[in-house]
């Protein structure tokens, strides 16, 4: 797997512990904890936003789409 689809069902596997796949999560947290560099972050985050995987909401903060939430559901089936 790509750093870019680990780092997908990361905010997917925290955001359903809260309940839901869609919540809004703290994505800098999320990176840290999986050793991601700032730079390689930015650089995920971006692509997984333009491919419609993810919405950022602020500077820190993104949720999983529809789409991403159905990615990652087939991904890990």
């Amino acid at each position: 797997m790509t750093p870019d689809e680990k780092f997908m069902i990361r905010l997917y596997e925290i955001a359903k512990k809260g309940g839901d796949p869609r919540r809004p999560i703290n994505y800098v947290s999320v990176a840290k904890s999986m050793g991601l560099k700032e730079t390689a972050l930015k650089n995920i985050v971006k692509h997984l936003a333009q491919a419609n995987f993810v919405k950022k909401i602020d500077e820190t903060t993104l949720l999983l789409t529809d789409r991403g939430c159905a990615f990652v559901v087939e991904i890990t089936a």
